[in-house]
């Protein structure tokens, strides 16, 4: 099972401040998230997540932060110019997406 490690900046709960996070992924997959700071682990149980939803959102959902890294590197200038109306956006795009299926 293939294991990558990346770091980004996040909003940590305990914190209550944007502080490192180590991502793990397994399988091109978010395992576990943790702070560099206050060490608090968030593991994602994805066994429970594939019950409870449906498969090719969760997969969308979870593949977010390696497609945006993909897009900001294509091309930073529009990435950013795009960023804010996404941001905004993006909660209403997913609830109503979630509530369809």
């Amino acid at each position: 099972m293939p294991t990558n490690h990346i770091e980004a900046d996040l909003f940590c709960v305990i914190c209550e401040k944007d502080t490192p996070h180590e991502i793990e992924y397994k399988n091109d997959q978010i395992s576990q998230i943790t702070c560099k700071e206050c060490y608090i682990e968030i593991s994602i149980n994805q066994e429970f997540v594939n019950n409870h939803f449906k498969e090719d959102f969760v997969k969308r959902v979870l593949s977010k932060p390696t497609r945006m890294t993909a897009e900001m590197e294509a091309d930073l200038s529009i990435f950013l110019k795009s960023l804010p109306s996404r941001v905004i956006s993006k909660p209403f795009r997913v609830y109503k997406e979630y509530k369809e299926k």
